[in-house]
């Protein structure tokens, strides 16, 4: 993962809003945008500006259904940031 990847990430993570989306949409029982406003009570205008910035790092992707827009957890980002994590780790540790 690179620098510029990593420090997008760790910015859309560091907001509370985006980690309780994150934590929501990754249960897997809610994708439809319109669902995530029972747990995160804020406009439309603040839910979509918090659902782009998670997209653009990349934890999570997109599709329209209708009228509606669906999301889910995109794996293979979470892959690189455990990766990534795993390298931090003291090789005492890794073991």
């Amino acid at each position: 993962m690179d620098t510029k990847s990593l420090v997008k990430l760790a910015k859309s993570l560091s907001d509370p809003t985006r980690l309780r989306l994150l934590q929501e949409i990754a249960k897997g029982e809610i994708t439809v945008c319109a669902d995530l406003f029972q747990y995160v009570p804020i406009s439309q205008p603040s839910m979509s500006q918090h659902l782009k910035a998670l997209a653009d790092a990349g934890l999570i992707e997109s599709h329209k259904e209708g009228r509606n827009m669906c999301m889910s957890i995109n794996a293979e980002k979470l892959k690189e940031l455990e990766d990534f994590l795993q390298l931090l780790k003291p090789a005492a540790v890794k073991a």
